[in-house]
């Protein structure tokens, strides 16, 4: 029987090395063969068995001596990528499966059969949301998988804790505070912008903790006018006369008011806007303020906090300083719990291969610490914020009396 096991990542946290680190030692000591699959997905997606020089560029045969070192750097070791095998887009389908007018395409087949014909006893997949999510579709179809979750957003539904929370909400406090001495200085409203999508939970807690006076998140769209209120009154309150405003990634203006306030925004910001919109009212936004340019520019890259901080400096009349944190939040180096996480996990990952039960996926729950639970949860979707118990959405603040992971839904 095959002892090989393949090892792929997506996505980078802090404790993201010692996880792979540890993992190969114990998976070694286990009689087992750790082989590294470079860029998640992708190098299994840019393998052609007809061709033995794709082998190098997509895999590496890992020993104790590759890895000894690679704890002490941040980034993920294998490379990661966000190519999904499902919907794979034509610039990311190497030339030998590539289908003439495909849109996208469903690798999944080349998936299967290449973990076939590589012998894998067992595929270790080490990422977020989406990438868990194609890794309980390969488990349904019959690949032996094992999950460990990671992202700095806590949002995985079956686990209160995911690799590179920890470390991402205690560098968020950490550059907030920094960041009080500028505002301080200018006597200004600082926007800062999280990482989310759509769950606010990671967000959230990190500014109840760095003491921000007013929150945004995605679950609950908010009002322009309101906020710029609070803000201005916030800043009087402080002694400093300055105010800290967090808006997570993904957040939008509340719908019956994007019109209203699309006049205040720079073609960016609005190109931001229109991609969180209905197709139907991003059109008719379109011909309303002939914005046929930002169908052309339009870019993701446009945040929330953007859209926010140019909100916020027209209805008050003062400038507004913007600071996005989302990928300095995934580097550094890791604290004590995802030093902990990252190796609990690899361990009982190991462990799981080894005793050949598959479709599971680790994780740390209050009730039995660490433990595994069946890879199927991650299907659920965003694990967000749960208002009623969490936040004041009049106010925009966080409420919280026992602060905890497991407090989300």
């Amino acid at each position: 029987m095959s002892q090989r096991v393949a090892i792929l990542t997506g996505g980078e946290v802090p404790g993201m090395n010692l996880c792979i680190k540890s993992l190969v030692y114990r998976l070694i000591d286990l009689g087992f063969e750790p082989i590294g699959v470079r860029k998640g997905w992708e190098g299994l997606i840019n393998y052609n068995p007809r061709d033995v020089t794709t082998y190098g560029a997509n895999f590496i045969e890992l020993t104790k001596n590759i890895v000894r070192a690679i704890d002490r750097s941040p980034g993920t070791f294998l490379h990661s990528s966000h190519t999904n095998p499902t919907d794979t887009l034509p610039g990311k389908v190497p030339g030998f499966l590539r289908q003439a007018g495909a849109k996208t395409q469903d690798l999944t087949e080349h998936v299967k059969d290449v973990i076939g014909r590589l012998g894998f006893t067992a595929v270790v997949v080490i990422g977020y949301l989406d990438m868990l999510t194609y890794a309980a579709r390969l488990s349904q179809e019959g690949v032996p998988i094992i999950a460990i979750p990671k992202t700095i957003q806590n949002n995985i539904y079956g686990t209160d804790y995911t690799l590179g929370f920890s470390t991402g909400m205690a560098r968020g406090v950490a550059f907030i505070h920094e960041l009080r001495a500028l505002a301080g200085s200018r006597e200004q409203i600082v926007v800062v912008e999280n990482f989310g999508g759509k769950s606010g939970y990671s967000s959230l807690m990190t500014s109840f903790l760095a003491g921000v006076d007013r929150t945004i998140i995605p679950e609950v769209p908010y009002d322009p006018e309101r906020l710029a209120h609070l803000a201005l009154r916030d800043k009087s309150e402080n002694p400093n006369n300055y105010a800290i405003v967090s808006v997570c990634d993904g957040s939008q203006i509340v719908p019956d008011k994007i019109a209203q306030y699309t006049p205040y925004l720079s073609l960016r910001s609005r190109s931001q806007v229109l991609q969180s919109m209905t197709a139907e009212k991003a059109e008719a936004l379109q011909e309303e303020f002939d914005l046929s340019e930002v169908v052309e520019t339009g870019t993701s890259m446009a945040g929330s906090g953007m859209v926010a901080a140019e909100l916020l400096q027209n209805l008050t009349g003062d400038e507004v300083v913007l600071q996005s944190l989302t990928y300095l939040l995934r580097t550094g180096a890791p604290d004590g719990q995802d030093l902990l996480g990252a190796t609990n996990f690899a361990m009982l990952a190991a462990r799981l291969v080894k005793e050949g039960r598959f479709g599971r996926m680790t994780a740390f729950r209050q009730r039995d610490t660490w433990t595994h639970v069946d890879l199927n949860v991650v299907t659920q979707g965003v694990k967000v914020v749960d208002v009623d118990e969490l936040y004041d959405a009049e106010q925009y603040q966080p409420k919280v009396s026992v602060i905890w992971a497991a407090e989300a839904v």
